[in-house]
């Protein structure tokens, strides 16, 4: 996903660079950095599928779970961005630490009669949080009017699963693929000193995990969801 906008990026300057100097007199494209605080909210869905895709075994119990969760997130950032013709800009965000969720817990207490043999049993507690970090955006901002800006990018974010499972499953950490566009206000001065703000939409891909059991029988767990959220920001950086 980040190589497939970094390409369009590309084209897309090249574009309108051309334009641009068919048009004005050429200017040297700016490079700015600087930093960003991040302050939103996510809401997630989800559903574990235990004893999914056919696989069966004496005692164990197939069921589905869902769940739906809101949280607020809280992060700061570092950019690198490039401005040409004072109109198009490109540019590169890091998230500067991790976001961990809360811990969730769910408790099972089936004891008898718990699957299609009669004789299966779901008896156990089982918490999860996740771990966000090295979320990378390409992005790219059209100035509209004025300091107001149109922006659109890719995103990448690592996700490690904690989690403590009765099951004796466990599930590999991933990493997710998103897009995010928003509008933007730019305030800057002669000095090349700027500030943003923006307000922009996360949306994540969907996704699939499936669980490795403890012991050389697979269960057939998995866990299939999606993420969404909504992000604003004050950006503070230096133009050159």
């Amino acid at each position: 996903m980040i190589k497939k906008i970094l390409s369009t990026l590309l084209v897309s300057s090249v574009m309108f660079l051309g334009l641009a100097t068919s048009s004005f007199s050429f200017e040297r494209p700016t490079i700015a950095i600087g930093g960003s605080l991040n302050y939103g909210g996510y809401v997630a869905s989800g559903k574990e599928i235990e004893g999914s895709s056919g696989v069966t075994r004496p005692g164990y119990t197939e069921e589905e779970n869902d769940g739906t969760a809101a949280m607020e997130v809280g992060y700061s950032s570092v950019f690198l961005e490039m401005t040409i013709a004072d109109r198009l800009t490109l540019g590169a965000e890091y998230m500067a630490e991790e976001v961990e969720t809360e811990i969730a817990e769910r408790t099972d207490t089936c004891t008898v009669q718990c699957d299609e043999t009669g004789i299966g049993t779901d008896l156990g507690t089982s918490t999860v949080k996740a771990v966000f970090s090295n979320l990378t955006t390409m992005y790219a901002e059209l100035r509209l009017f004025n300091g107001v800006y149109a922006k659109m990018g890719a995103m990448e974010i690592d996700v490690e699963t904690k989690e403590s499972l009765h099951t004796s499953s466990s599930y590999a950490n991933i990493t997710l693929d998103g897009s995010t566009y928003g509008i933007g206000y730019k305030n800057s001065w002669d000095n090349g000193m700027f500030v943003k703000t923006e307000t922009m939409i996360h949306n994540w891909d969907n996704f699939t995990i499936t669980a490795t059991s403890a012991d050389a029988t697979p269960n057939g767990n998995s866990i299939k969801g999606d993420m969404d959220g909504i992000v604003a920001s004050l950006r503070i950086g230096k133009a050159f």
